[in-house]
């Protein structure tokens, strides 16, 4: 505490503190939201109006700080709305016009601040806070509040939920987490510090007006937050420290300056973690330090912490019980539990996926197969929410859930995940399989920010119960990124199970992944499906898994559905294999086949005599005689001898093909826009 320094130092300490508290909002909505604002000191401004009016008309100083904390709320969500639906930089320029008017224009209204006004020092009962000293007794315990809240944040649920947006907002929003809701919550938190840091600011001086928030504030507080460190919960208050601190109390000449500025350029350059960044090496230093005088072997306790060392095989989850309960079913075992109805969706003038229909049964295992490009993680797209559809509709358990986003369709039991597995890189297993029970436990806001434990001690047991159901004690404090592709993979299945899922979507589970763990993967998903009661849409391209798990495939291609059936039919469709490469099916499956799939215990059907080619429907277009004449040859790759001789037939040489559009050869069965673009590209 400045026993000894003047009333215009704490004043200055007064500065610093105001600073820093603003910098924890820069820390919520930039640091742990991802969102880079460039108006927080002009958020301030109204904070420091919003206080200097309450206290000027009621005279209660308590009071005017929690309005000045409202009004900052008030005024980031109404700047931050906008930037709920559109990405990127969106943020960054609205909050910067919001930092460029504040000063220029509202502040200077008669109605604001005007030509400047006396904000008063706070009366705390019969004391005045008349000195400089006696203010910043009182600026200490505010900053020691908000930085205890923001610690609850950084540490809590809510941090958890801000990171995980951050991180990859369309897979938190397939956990169920409201992206929208968590990015306006963290908006209003941000906004509520900054108000109390502008008020705090405002009231220890002697005059407010336009000029005490300039601009340049607002991009200063946001310099000493990355250069105190934005990740860090004490980067404000040090940056601040470094920015203010250093110039009021050191006596620097216009060289000192200037070095200082360039050190602050270099900070930012080469120490990315910030000042506060340097305490961690250091740290190590003195942990290891005191374990060898101990004669504990620090660094092999280091090295045991597992990074990206391997994926953790299945064999030791069959043998355990799902700590997860099946939920209640409303639908019973074989009846239609997911109704995909004319799904339709066009990019431009690309149609991804047209009027495609098929439905998935209760207990039912069902692929969805097809080369690149045929549609299938559009449809996933489509039925999960994260699309909208142009035309169509989805059913889940009898209920039209077009309109619903992900997040709806969550909390129904329609669980999606992602092809690449990626999760939240910055986020430690633990923490990821803890944000996943959000759909069970939802952290509440308030409490949260309270740093009351409301559901996360009951989120404490179910996630030790699944680390070590699948394997992943030794993974608890490693971060996602630092995951190999399997423990990702095994982590994100322990996610979909915490999450009870009635209809799990898998987008490609085996991408990435070896042979060898592709089988265990395959009896994995076997194990789990039985213990939970699930059922399963899978996207994949491996199709001996997919022949081995299904019980039905439905086969795409340029966005329509070919065919559909059971593994051993689809397995035998000439169009499925055309449409794959061409005519041969013994180059999609594995040289060491694994006996006892279903593709191995299906018998080969008899060959049945190719029947003769049948007109096309009256709306495609009509078919020459077989015996049309054609001059040259038409090879298209992957495109297959039967669906060239249908293409030649339909159009009679040629020469009539090269002269047709996309929109007629699209027009021809088993073809579409794609098929036909590669067709023109070939003869061209």
């Amino acid at each position: 505490l400045p026993v000894f320094i003047s009333n215009s130092s704490a004043i200055t300490m007064v500065s610093i503190i105001g600073f820093a508290i603003v910098g924890l909002s820069v820390g919520i909505v930039t640091g742990l939201g991802g969102q880079l604002s460039l108006g927080q000191f002009a958020i301030a401004a109204v904070g420091a109006w919003a206080s200097f009016e309450v206290s000027s008309r009621i005279g209660h100083f308590e009071l005017s700080f929690l309005y000045a904390g409202l009004a900052g709320a008030l005024a980031s969500l109404v700047i931050g709305l906008p930037a709920l639906r559109i990405r990127g930089l969106f943020l960054t320029v609205t909050t910067l016009s919001f930092a460029l008017v504040m000063p220029a224009f509202l502040l200077q209204q008669q109605f604001v601040l005007g030509d400047g006004v006396d904000p008063g020092r706070p009366i705390i009962g019969d004391t005045a806070l008349d000195t400089g000293k006696l203010y910043y007794y009182f600026a200490l315990p505010v900053l020691v509040l908000t930085v205890l809240l923001a610690r609850n944040v950084r540490r809590g649920g809510f941090g958890r939920l801000l990171t995980a947006v951050r991180d990859n907002e369309e897979a938190a929003r397939a956990f169920t987490v409201r992206a929208s809701l968590v990015k306006t919550q963290g908006f209003l938190l941000a906004g509520f510090f900054a108000g109390v840091g502008g008020a705090l600011y405002g009231h220890a001086l002697s005059r407010i007006g336009s000029s005490t928030f300039p601009t340049s504030a607002s991009i200063a507080v946001v310099v000493m937050t990355v250069i105190g460190g934005i990740s860090l919960l004490s980067g404000p208050i040090i940056g601040a420290l470094f920015i203010i601190g250093v110039p009021a109390f050191l006596p620097l000449d216009s060289a000192g300056l200037a070095a200082s500025a360039l050190g602050q350029l270099l900070i930012i350059m080469y120490l990315p973690a910030g000042l506060g960044g340097l305490a961690e090496p250091l740290r190590d230093k003195i942990v290891k330090a005191l374990g060898r005088r101990a004669g504990i072997d620090v660094e092999a306790a280091y090295d045991d912490v597992p990074t990206a060392a391997g994926s953790t095989g299945s064999a030791r989850v069959r043998e355990r019980v799902a700590p997860i309960r099946p939920t209640e079913r409303l639908r019973p075992p074989g009846s239609v539990l997911l109704q995909g109805q004319g799904l339709t969706k066009s990019f431009g003038g690309v149609k991804a996926v047209r009027d495609v229909s098929f439905d998935v049964r209760a207990g039912e295992t069902v692929g969805l197969i097809g080369p690149n490009g045929a549609g299938k993680t559009t449809t996933f797209e489509l039925l999960g929410g994260f699309t909208k559809l142009d035309a169509g509709r989805v059913l889940f358990e009898g209920q039209d859930v077009t309109s619903f986003g992900p997040e709806a369709r969550g909390r129904l039991g329609m669980i999606r995940s992602f092809q690449d597995a990626g999760l939240f890189p910055t986020l430690t297993v633990e923490e990821t399989i803890r944000l996943s029970l959000e759909r069970l436990h939802p952290t509440r806001f308030f409490a949260s920010i309270a740093g009351l434990p409301g559901k996360e001690r009951e989120k404490d047991k179910l996630v030790d119960e699944l680390l070590g159901f699948m394997g992943l004690e030794s993974y608890r404090t490693s971060q996602i990124q630092q995951l190999s592709t399997g423990t990702r993979r095994i982590t994100e299945i322990a996610c979909l199970v915490a999450l009870q899922p009635t209809l799990l979507l898998l987008d490609e589970p085996s991408s990435g992944i070896a042979q060898r763990e592709t089988e265990a993967l395959g009896q994995l998903l076997v194990d789990l499906k039985e213990q939970l009661q699930l059922s399963l849409l899978i996207i994949e391209h491996d199709i001996p898994l997919v022949m081995r798990l299904c019980d039905r495939v439905v086969a795409m291609a340029d966005g329509v559905v070919i065919a559909s059936g059971t593994p051993a039919e689809i397995r035998n469709d000439p169009l499925v294999v055309e449409a794959y490469l061409g005519g041969d099916i013994k180059a999609i499956e594995r040289s060491d086949n694994v006996p006892g799939t279903r593709n191995a215990e299906a018998p080969e059907p008899e060959p049945e005599p190719e029947p003769e080619p049948e007109p096309e429907p009256a709306q495609e277009r009509e078919l020459v005689g077989a015996g049309a004449s054609y001059s040259g040859e038409l090879v298209v790759p992957g495109l297959g001898a039967a669906r060239t001789d249908r293409l030649i037939q339909a159009f009679g040489s040629v020469d009539n093909v090269r002269r047709a559009t996309v929109e007629e050869i699209a027009a021809i069965r088993g073809f579409g826009p794609g098929t036909a673009r590669r067709v023109l590209e070939a003869l061209r």
